[in-house]
């Protein structure tokens, strides 16, 4: 796993990355609450069959979801990338009782996986910056599901 370790003191050597911090439970909380209130949002704009937007809302419900452990476990990200290899990295640790393959839905540091299937973060920035405004019905349906699995793992795991 050198990749990740590499990776993860590149992170933490800007922080405008990823800073570690004091174990953050009302920061975990927070980060829950905006997830949950993605996902209103999300809800509410498939109603109104904006469904581009809908996924893209739905991404930053996922996200919020690992920024909240993550502030459980002691650290701050303002990067993707960074927010990912710190989740890998409390799993590899064993630190974190997260399946990986729920954080590969979401994206993957492999460049080859994400060619063969892509992840939510690569659908979302198809849908961010392409110029179509309609997406698969059944990716929304699937980026719903993700997030009701993965608010419910953040739940858990903030109990600890």
């Amino acid at each position: 796993m050198p990749q990740i370790e590499e990776h993860l003191k590149w992170c933490l050597k800007d922080p405008k990355r990823l800073v570690e911090i004091k174990s953050d439970f009302d920061l975990a909380q927070k980060h829950l609450t905006k997830s949950e209130y993605n996902y209103g949002v999300m809800q509410t704009l498939e109603k109104l069959k904006i469904y581009d937007w809908a996924f893209n809302v739905g991404f930053y419900a996922l996200y919020h979801c690992f920024l909240a452990i993550l502030a459980k476990y002691g650290y701050e990200s303002r990067n993707q990338a960074c927010t990912i290899t710190v989740i890998l990295t409390l799993i590899e640790e064993k630190k974190l009782n997260l399946d990986k393959d729920l954080v590969a839905l979401f994206d993957t540091l492999d460049v080859e996986k994400n060619i063969s299937s892509p992840t939510v973060r690569i659908s979302r920035e198809i849908s961010t910056y392409g110029v179509e405004t309609s997406i698969d019905l059944q990716q929304l349906k699937n980026i719903q599901e993700l997030i009701l699995k993965l608010q419910r793992e953040t739940i858990r795991i903030l109990g600890e």
